[in-house]
């Protein structure tokens, strides 16, 4: 069975934007080459859909956030921000060469996460616990508290609950692997949101040049010290190693579902 990823993408407040005609043609133009770069994850190109919506659909479910995160680095250079739903699931159409003659759970679930995403009243939003967040996964509900035979695999009379400062009816909520992803997303979400300008310069030119020395060779005015302290500072190598996570539990998670194992 073939699992796909939906991604839908929104701009916030994007009938405020100014030059918006302008910013439309620059994402339209951005988009040209992740349709070239992407080419073969990408089930059909990426298609606007709904105003100054768009929607990407994949075949490695793994590489979603991934995508996410670089589309979101794009219009954050452009002071730009954006709402995002990823669906995991099958499609029941053929596929398509546009993303709007396609239908199925992985739309479905997509569609229901960006709606998510957008609810203003944090204090309400039972799926996003921080305004440093505006990304939502959704999907089969894949429980981890329990194995095949339905049993609980942690004990309640185990230490860790034991320890327990409070006990609430929360505790017998089952926990999804969707669950465990949306919460490492959001806290990889909250520390890049605290990026600054600077930071994100110095990690824009990390991730194209590939080193220290490279940097400073093509900018002498910066150190590899000052290059260092400023990843550091950033915590960007945590950022890092979370998608890396992300990447393995989203891999894991299609494979549950019925898909193929990528690995890495």
């Amino acid at each position: 069975m073939n699992i796909y990823s939906v991604i839908n993408i929104d701009l916030v407040k994007s009938r405020k934007i100014e030059n918006r005609i302008e910013i439309q043609c620059k994402i339209k133009e951005y988009f040209l080459k992740l349709n070239n770069k992407y080419d073969n994850l990408l089930v059909s190109p990426i298609t606007f859909i709904l105003g100054d919506e768009w929607q990407i659909v994949i075949r490695d479910v793994k590489e979603s956030y991934n995508i996410f995160t670089e589309i979101k680095l794009f219009l954050h250079l452009s002071k730009l921000d954006c709402y995002c739903g990823i669906g995991i699931g099958t499609i029941s159409t053929n596929e398509s060469n546009d993303t709007r003659e396609m239908d199925g759970d992985a739309f479905i679930y997509a569609r229901e996460a960006i709606n998510i995403a957008k609810k203003s009243n944090r204090f309400y939003n039972e799926v996003i616990h921080t305004k440093d967040c505006k990304l939502v996964l959704k999907g089969n509900h894949i429980d981890m508290t329990r194995n095949h035979n339905n049993q609980l695999l942690v004990n309640e009379s185990d230490t860790l609950l034991e320890c327990a400062v409070t006990s609430t009816e929360d505790d017998n909520i089952s926990l999804g692997l969707i669950d465990i992803i949306n919460n490492i997303m959001q806290n990889n979400e909250m520390i890049e949101n605290k990026f600054t300008d600077k930071q994100i310069d110095i990690i824009s030119l990390y991730e194209e040049l590939g080193s220290y020395s490279n940097i400073e060779k093509e900018y002498p005015n910066y150190t590899k010290s000052g290059i260092s302290n400023k990843l550091s500072a950033s915590n960007y190598f945590l950022t890092i190693y979370n998608k890396k996570v992300i990447s393995k539990l989203l891999d894991i998670y299609a494979y549950t579902l019925g898909g193929e194992y990528c690995g890495y």
